[in-house]
């Protein structure tokens, strides 16, 4: 039978096949695979003598390196508004990433129950224009949680976010599962309290994962001209450039910038291209040192 690899460890792996969960080793011709066998692998398993084994490692579609998680097909990028504060170049440095690995997003904001509901309201309004799915939860009271699951249906989901947003208080919400959490620091920065990558299954055939391995994420590399086509609301544009390899920052005739004087672009989505413009470009003055 298939099933999908929820949690590994240093001898096993916990595998979701059919409706329950199964503690699975390795065949010994894949043993000295394990290393690469990870959460979110779909594997075929057999079941010898009351023993399941993993017989072979199916294919995967995607592949995230940080945090280890196979066959993503949505990731929820969790932000609070103003505990701990937003930090808007984080989220597009995690959007871009995504775009690049052609894996869809949705963004949450979390912590509505404490939050000014007009600011919750802009930052919405700034990732519905960019065409991303937009939901407002509050992990404490509930709400928009079931709007959340309903998003994840069938998926393979992963909860991405900065420390002390709220992501584990979400998949303890989503999960009835008690997940670990760590109080914010004296600079309103959370720690990190997820030790290793593990699948919950939710209702309606999703899994869902938490996952510390973002706040280390660096911005994809491409060519600087590329950058703009992993920000949805310009990759469009791009193309309709006088330049080719338009950067949109100070060029003649450029359509994303006409875009962002007709308000079609979001200024702040803009400062955070800008931003992460300049990281490729340092990168690839650097490229051959």
């Amino acid at each position: 039978m298939e099933g999908r690899v929820t949690a590994v460890h240093s001898s096993y792996c916990l595998v979701w096949a059919g409706e329950s969960t199964v503690r699975c080793s390795l065949r010994g011709r894949l043993r000295h695979l394990s290393a690469q066998v990870t959460a979110g692998d779909l594997v075929r398993v057999s079941r010898r003598d009351g023993e399941y084994l993993i017989e072979e490692i199916l294919p995967r579609k995607n592949f995230l390196i940080r945090p280890p998680v196979a066959n993503v097909d949505l990731v929820v990028v969790v932000t609070a508004v103003t505990h701990p504060p937003i930090d808007l170049t984080y989220i597009d440095r995690i959007l871009v990433h995504l775009e690049s690995q052609d894996i869809d997003a949705v963004m949450c904001f979390n912590k509505a129950d404490i939050e000014d509901p007009a600011e919750v309201r802009r930052l919405e309004d700034i990732y519905r224009k960019a065409g991303y799915d937009v939901v407002v939860t509050s992990a404490l009271s509930g709400e928009g949680i079931s709007e959340l699951v309903g998003k994840m249906k069938g998926s393979n989901v992963v909860l991405a976010g900065a420390s002390g947003v709220g992501k584990s208080k979400i998949l303890s919400a989503i999960t009835q599962e008690e997940i670990s959490t760590g109080r914010l620091s004296k600079i309103r920065r959370g720690r990190h309290t997820t030790k290793g990558v593990t699948l919950y299954p939710v209702q309606g055939g999703a899994f869902i994962a938490d996952t510390p391995g973002f706040s280390r994420l660096n911005v994809v590399e491409c060519e600087p001209f590329t950058l703009a086509y992993y920000y949805r609301e310009m990759m469009d544009l791009a193309p309709l450039c006088h330049f080719p390899r338009c950067l949109h920052k100070t060029e003649d005739s450029c359509a994303v910038r006409e875009a962002l004087s007709e308000g079609r672009i979001a200024p702040e989505r803009y400062e955070t291209y800008l931003a992460l413009l300049d990281e490729c470009l340092e990168r690839e003055k650097h490229k051959y040192e």
